[in-house]
């Protein structure tokens, strides 16, 4: 009787721990909107105390999250299309993204996170064409933020920067070619729809 009752509870302990290990993972969907930014922050505010929507893009995809206790892998796979004001024209993209994020749950309903993002550009109106097509395309970078979740909702806030500088080439904007890293704000609302 004693054999049962101990092999029982090591059954149900076992099953328990599994499905607590696995709390919130699944798969999910998410939309938001991005604010791409020059890295020149002082007249971006300015830009953006002008016309608040000028620089607003937005994203939509998927994303596939295993937890295990208060750690998780996020990678996701996003259409992201990003816009910018350069003062005489709008620069815009159209790219898939896919960044592969670590995170930290904190609190149950907090968390924290970070890691890399690569980039396949789709179309763009800004890029020069001399350009190695393999570097216009695909590039890499790296997000980090933080955000909040209640069950399957989740809300986050992420900055995002690539390494890499990119000519532009805006002649009559800016009189010639100029460095441009991409930077965005990114503001995203995630809903798991499979998963525990």
């Amino acid at each position: 009787m004693k054999i049962k009752l101990l092999s029982f509870f090591l059954l149900f302990s076992a099953i328990s721990f599994a499905s607590f290990s696995q709390q919130g993972s699944g798969l999910g969907l998410k939309v938001g909107m991005n604010y791409n930014t020059s890295g020149k922050y002082f007249k971006d505010a300015e830009s953006v105390w002008k016309d608040p929507m000028g620089g607003m893009g937005y994203h939509a995809g998927l994303f596939y999250k295993m937890s295990s206790y208060d750690i998780y892998l996020r990678p996701e796979l996003v259409f992201t299309e990003t816009r910018f004001q350069t003062g005489q024209l709008e620069a815009e993209a159209q790219r898939i993204d896919a960044p592969i994020l670590v995170g930290l749950k904190l609190f149950q309903v907090v968390n924290v996170f970070a890691g890399p993002s690569f980039h396949y550009t789709l179309k763009d109106n800004y890029l020069p064409e001399m350009i190695d097509e393999a570097n216009k395309k695909l590039r890499m970078g790296y997000q980090f933020g933080m955000g909040v979740s209640i069950g399957p909702v989740g809300l986050d806030l992420r900055y995002e920067r690539e390494f890499n500088d990119q000519k532009f080439n805006f002649d009559k904007v800016f009189g010639g070619n100029q460095d441009f890293r991409h930077q965005q704000i990114l503001l995203a609302l995630s809903l798991r729809v499979f998963g525990p």
